[in-house]
């Protein structure tokens, strides 16, 4: 249980860090690049063996690390404008209620059962997506046209938790496994992140700014961490995966949304927190008859 507190601690450290980028005039993309090489370099920091890049190149999990590299950079973009231009509430909703989808896997490549509560906790928790989303009537013109971000951040952080799932049910083999296909992961997501800044910065004359190296390193190091025990505690089985990441999103859910409301004075409409409630009893549906065995 210890690995799944500290996992869900360092999500909600990430969504205050990026909600702070705006404030702090940092730019998105700048701090979210630095971040991925400094959380794959912690990564390869945890490996504690000696290892070379054929024998990484030749794992099991390779090809997933790959994916998943591209997965990470263009999802946390996605996540940080959520979270900046409507609110965190919105941006931890859209993420974490994504574990329907692989939950949903979970009933068709790992035969898990089928029952009317998780039927209901899956339907809810797409409702609560939309309710958390939705914006005042009095900022409709604001935030109305920025529902994609939250779906985009949906869909492919489903992808995502789907993804890590797999690979920690079938490809990830000891500990050393754990932070080599984490840390490679990262590194792909800067290398492609140095590209796209590349861009920025040659083409539409983007300005490097020197905070953002600070502020990457604050943001990598949860960043790691927010994966890596995540892994653990799926790998310590004290939870099933498809107890485990309904738990822990809720968790994540609740407290940033408050941490968004005491650290960021952000305001929410009777919707909004409807949706959040509605988000966490849709997680109890999902997780209770695993629970009540």
């Amino acid at each position: 249980m210890l690995f799944l507190a500290l996992g869900i601690l360092c999500n909600v450290i990430l969504l205050l860090i990026i909600k702070s980028f705006e404030r702090f005039g940092i730019p998105t993309l700048q701090g979210i690049v630095v971040n991925y090489f400094v959380a794959g370099t912690t990564a390869l920091f945890f490996v504690g063996e000696s290892f070379t890049l054929s024998e990484v190149a030749g794992a099991d999990f390779f090809p997933v690390s790959l994916l998943l590299g591209a997965l990470f950079i263009s999802i946390f973009y996605f996540i940080s404008l959520t979270a900046q231009k409507i609110n965190i509430a919105v941006a931890s909703v859209a993420n974490k209620m994504s574990v329907v989808m692989p939950v949903i896997i979970a009933f068709i490549i790992y035969g898990d059962a089928i029952t009317a509560f998780k039927i209901v906790g899956i339907i809810l928790a797409l409702a609560s997506v939309y309710l958390t989303t939705r914006p005042s009537s009095g900022t409709q013109t604001s935030t109305g046209k920025l529902w994609v971000l939250p779906l985009v951040v949906f869909i492919g952080s489903g992808i995502i938790d789907a993804l890590v799932n797999y690979a920690s049910k079938r490809l990830i083999h000891s500990p050393k496994d754990d932070a080599l296909f984490t840390g490679f992961g990262f590194y792909i997501a800067g290398c492609i992140g140095v590209l796209w800044l590349l861009f920025m910065v040659l083409v539409k004359k983007e300005k490097l700014v020197f905070k953002s190296i600070i502020a990457g390193i604050l943001l990598g190091i949860p960043n790691f961490f927010s994966i890596y025990f995540i892994l653990k505690a799926l790998s310590s089985n004290v939870l099933e995966s498809s107890q485990l990441y309904p738990v822990a999103n809720v968790f994540i859910v609740i407290l940033s949304s408050l941490g968004g409301i005491l650290f960021f004075k952000e305001k929410l409409n009777k919707l909004n927190y409807l949706g959040i409630a509605l988000s966490v009893f849709a997680l109890f549906l999902i997780t209770y008859e695993a629970f009540m065995h």
